[in-house]
């Protein structure tokens, strides 16, 4: 008997049921190739955690919410099996605080990402709070200064792309899988980017951080300088905008440029709208 095998199997039914989805224990057997009554073990062993779960007719249900300590025990191990990757327990635990949904998306993200499959999800963009549907080919699952970040490419698209969990609204796994491909990272020539940012948004700052490679130093009066080598894009900018008169950009020039160009085409275009 597998033991890992066995433990995996039980996280990923647990995470599946957390994402609200719904699956008979016949369903689940079968998906999962084993007997009925080895998903009948399973749900006696969400019991044990405290986890009130039954089997009926129309699907599996929880009833109670689980312990936080029991998913982010069961979300570390499964992500250091799955990925083989030495994740620790403490970056999910502060995870956890930030997302509820934490659990089902770090196993099933992981999921996705090992076994390459394509995934669905609902986003909300950082820069308009816009939400979007879209089909992702995962290729990496990462985290970064307690920061979990997926990068994916967009279905039909070449282009490597950062989606972070706690934007994540929705989730589910298709049936379809994808082989990995070499895919472009970034466009564009990098600049070392400084930006200089208000105390008070200290913690906010941290948690929408999308980009992978920065380094951060808080000076002496409590203002946080963030740098970080990316290229010039309509994406980089927005972000800046977002921040508005709680950050300031020390370097490159060119990215003040390009965000007053940027600013100066949106206003002339609603002029033109106006007349």
């Amino acid at each position: 008997m597998n033991h890992s095998k066995d433990i995996n199997r039980n996280i990923e039914l647990l995470a599946r049921l957390l994402n609200s989805e719904v699956i008979t224990k016949q369903q689940a057997a079968e998906q999962f190739n084993v007997e009925e009554i080895t998903i009948s073990r399973i749900l006696q062993y969400y019991r044990s955690l405290g986890i009130e779960v039954f089997g009926r007719k129309s699907g599996i249900k929880i009833l109670n919410k689980p312990k936080k300590e029991d998913l982010v025990t069961l979300a570390s191990y499964y992500i250091s099996i799955k990925l083989n990757s030495d994740y620790f327990t403490k970056s999910i635990n502060t995870y956890s605080k930030i997302d509820p949904r934490f659990f089902p998306k770090i196993v099933l993200l992981a999921k996705a990402v090992k076994e390459q499959t394509v995934i669905q999800i609902e986003y909300q963009k950082l820069t308009n709070n816009i939400t979007s549907q879209y089909l992702l080919k995962p290729y990496n699952l990462i985290e970064t200064n307690n920061n979990w970040i997926l990068h994916a490419v967009k279905e039909d698209e070449t282009i490597l792309k950062t989606f972070y969990l706690s934007r994540i609204k929705e989730l589910s796994l298709t049936k379809k899988k994808f082989n990995k491909a070499s895919v472009e990272e970034k466009s564009g020539e990098m600049k070392e980017i400084v930006l200089r940012f208000v105390p008070e948004v200290e913690q906010e700052l941290y948690y929408k951080i999308w980009f992978e490679d920065f380094e951060i130093q808080k000076q002496s009066d409590g203002r946080i300088i963030l740098k970080t080598n990316q290229p010039i894009t309509n994406r980089l900018a927005a972000w800046c905008i977002s921040w508005w008169d709680a950050m300031e950009i020390i370097n490159p020039t060119e990215l003040k440029k390009y965000i007053s160009d940027m600013y100066n085409d949106f206003r002339l275009v609603n002029d033109l709208n106006s007349i």
